[in-house]
């Protein structure tokens, strides 16, 4: 791969050989410049647009630029464009998550907080409740410090604060699907004129699919100029792994032979590992070249038309959802449907080249379900164990609180430690959730990367804040001693605010402080000044020298799934414990600029990623936010006042009516969204400047269609001839946009996951 880099560049024979020479994945020591050059190549930072490409400014490991523009802290979101939409969307959601989390401090947290600590709940107790009661810092801000009436201004207030909420959700919603469709229009890519079609009959031949999607759709022909069809390619991913065990084996033994050790019996010889890896490439190569009789059809493709307005047609003609192909699978009569054969199509417009993994295809829709209804009920079975073991540990605390004297500080500081050992078991709950659920996800075996995140970002953000805010709910109110009131359960030691209350405290440093402790960057950083330090009698290889330079990759599924659970657990306890609210602001401001300070000064340059991440994410949990707002208002007046006000009933109806309603489908009739346009320029003009393409991503055909490409880059370079040096600047930087994005070649576990380094064979 490293010589297709070079030819485009313009890099001639004996130079290619010079630079093969200079860069070796297990080379020892390794070579301190290129693996600074891999750094500057994978960081989150712009590629000088006024440089040209060449041998000296090209990483030889991945391919990339390395001449870049580190990007100021202060930088505007926008700028983060530059690697698609995702990465700019989800700082745009902290930024809503915050704006909106001010909304509330500035309309009713101040009054909120005033009114409760005017209260006396402690003071107006009679004897037998009185010691259970203390005006601390707990139970002061609470809302059960408030033993009055019903207020009205409270409830006003809490009313104003859901519809200005509100408001801004619907405008936010705007703001994103502006940024989407401007990203779209100016940046022209292969998904833009291409389905993704699923549910295919297994045994579909090529030529038959030709014939079938060259009909007329929408009364309108449509031109096909790409079929990429995707194969079951199980036995190639097993046996290019097997290649990668062996290489990290090779690793090793060259280790051990630098440092003039003995082999253990148990590893094969440098020679017996050289010849396996190359009877293994050849078996690869094998593989690619008879694809089409080695591998069975996976029932899916992806097709390119020659206008983007045909593949619109084509997607519009075919309407049948998943779950209809699901009932139709289950035996339900469905409505008629376009179907191919006697199957109906999934067919929707096409996701990235990159986003798609092309290792899961081939699951069927009904397995799909099947395998998301297990991971959903293992994650279920988690939460029971945690809540098992918060449960425990609340008997603890109740069992030592029945026990406390008057005025015992002993008890009551055993009392308030089992309190913080809670929230902190909470924390590793959580983090114990987030690894398996990761797991999960992977055994579900998604088509994209992208449902793939959206699935983790699902399942982790409900299952924290089940774990987080609902257990310590239930173990507090449901499971307590029956001479214990609602309101007893919450403002007693040990109680609930002090349950929550130590919650937010924890949940507003713990985040962003374990993200600056990030272990594994450190080690690296250890890394790297122990390959600086030993020099030529470094034992690390080229490829372990640049994956120590390389930064930490971000993780859009797990930002996300920690920053809704905050969001739900600030509204939930926004009326109980208003002064928790303020701590979740705090911890959003500092996540924002501390995710922000890695991402332009640690952190590698992850795959580009579109809106569908933060769309999903808003879909499914801004309305959930707003419900459990008012959901939470209602519950803690009618626990705390024995009535619930009449705008909170219509504040909870309101909220539940925005939840159940299409608002995205009504959306763009309240303010205007703007109209996505169709790419006017065709396929046949445009795909020369494609950076990427779905036959050079997938596994089996990525060497032959890279092959095909780099030969056409070059009879055009050949047969280009400029007039003027400013025509030349224009076709070159043509070429150096698709070199950019098209040549990623990644060493073994570098910048990818590791799914999809399995199927690409470099």
């Amino acid at each position: 791969m490293l010589n297709q880099v070079l030819q485009v560049i313009g890099v001639t024979q004996n130079e290619e050989q010079q630079l093969e020479a200079i860069y070796n994945d297990f080379q020892r020591p390794p070579k301190i410049d290129i693996a600074l050059m891999h750094a500057a190549a994978t960081k989150f930072a712009r590629t000088d647009p006024n440089i040209d490409l060449d041998k000296t400014n090209v990483c030889p490991c991945c391919g990339l630029p390395t001449i870049i523009e580190e990007l100021p802290l202060c930088s505007s979101r926008k700028e983060f464009s530059f690697n698609g939409s995702g990465i700019a969307l989800y700082f745009d959601f902290l930024v809503f998550a915050g704006v909106i989390i001010f909304e509330y401090i500035a309309i009713s947290c101040g009054y909120n907080i005033y009114a409760n600590m005017e209260g006396h709940r402690c003071d107006n107790l009679d004897d037998s409740q009185s010691e259970k009661c203390q005006t601390n810092f707990f139970n002061l801000f609470s809302l059960t410090n408030d033993d009055g009436q019903l207020d009205n201004i409270r409830s006003l207030l809490n009313f104003i604060s859901l519809i200005c909420i509100l408001f801004t959700t619907l405008f936010y919603r705007r703001h994103i699907n502006k940024i989407a469709m401007e990203l779209d229009d100016a940046a022209i890519l292969a998904s833009d004129y291409s389905i993704f079609v699923e549910n295919i009959p297994r045994d579909a031949k090529e030529n038959e699919l030709n014939q079938f999607f060259m009909q007329v759709f929408q009364n309108e022909t449509v031109e096909l100029r790409k079929l990429c069809i995707a194969y079951e390619i199980q036995p190639y991913l097993k046996l290019n792994k097997q290649k990668q065990l062996k290489e990290s084996v090779l690793t090793k033994v060259l280790e051990l032979e630098a440092e003039g050790k003995s082999i253990p019996k148990s590893i094969p010889s440098r020679q017996i590992l050289e010849q396996e890896i190359a009877t293994i490439s050849k078996e690869l190569d094998y593989m690619e070249d008879h694809k089409e009789t080695l591998f069975d059809f996976s029932g899916v493709c992806v097709i390119s038309y020659n206008y983007e307005k045909q593949a619109d047609n084509v997607c519009k003609t075919f309407k049948c959802t998943k779950f209809q192909i699901l009932l139709e699978q289950l035996g339900f009569e469905q409505k008629h449907y376009q179907k191919f054969r006697n199957n109906s199509l999934f067919v929707k417009k096409a996701p990235e080249p990159g986003d798609i993994i092309w290792g899961n295809l081939g699951i069927t829709i009904k397995e799909q379900y099947k395998r998301t209804l297990v991971t959903n009920g293992m994650t279920l079975f988690l939460l029971i164990l945690g809540f098992g073991c918060l449960f425990g540990l609340s008997y603890i605390q109740s069992i030592v609180n029945n026990y406390t004297e008057e005025g015992s500080l002993i008890d009551s500081i055993i009392v308030n430690l089992i309190g913080i050992a809670s929230s902190i078991l909470i924390s590793v709950i959580n983090g114990v959730l987030a690894k398996m659920i990761v797991k999960f996800a992977e055994l579900e075996q998604q088509a994209t990367r992208t449902d793939y995140n959206v699935s983790v970002a699902y399942k982790m953000g409900v299952a924290q804040f089940l774990n987080t805010a609902i257990l310590t709910l239930i173990i507090n109110l449901v499971i307590k001693d029956q001479s214990v009131t609602l309101n007893q359960a919450i403002w007693q030691i040990g109680g609930l605010n002090s349950d929550i209350m130590l919650i937010f405290i924890t949940n507003s440093i713990v985040p962003w402080f374990i993200l600056l402790l990030d272990v594994n960057y450190f080690y690296k950083l250890y890394v790297r000044n122990k390959i600086l330090k030993q020099g030529e009698n470094c034992k690390y290889t080229q490829n372990e020298a640049n994956q120590a330079f390389e930064g930490p990759t971000i993780d859009l599924s797990q930002k996300y799934a920690q920053l809704s659970k905050t969001l739900m657990l600030a509204f939930l306890y926004a009326s109980l414990l208003p002064l928790g609210v303020c701590f979740t602001f705090g911890s959003i401001v500092c996540i924002y600029w501390t995710e922000k300070y890695l991402l332009l000064r640690r952190d590698s340059k992850p795959a580009p990623t579109g809106s569908a991440m933060a769309e999903a994410m808003i879909d499914f949990y801004i309305e959930l936010i707003l419900m459990l707002f008012s959901l939470g208002c209602t519950l803690w007046e009618w626990i705390n006042y024995d009535q619930v006000h009449t705008l909170t009933w219509i504040q909870l109806g309101l909220s539940t009516l925005h939840y159940l309603i299409p608002i995205q489908s009504i959306c763009g009739c309240i303010v205007d969204l703007g109209i996505d346009n169709a790419t006017i320029e065709s396929y046949d003009e445009k795909f020369l400047t494609f950076y990427d393409d779905y036959d050079r991503r997938n596994p089996v055909t990525a060497d032959a269609a890279k092959d095909k490409w780099i030969k056409i880059q070059s009879e055009t370079i050949q047969t280009a001839q400029p007039s003027s040096k400013n025509n030349v600047l224009k076709s070159y930087h043509q070429i150096n946009h698709v070199i950019t994005g098209s040549t990623k070649v990644h060493p073994i576990e570098s910048r990818d996951s590791k799914d999809e380094l399995q199927q690409l064979k470099i």
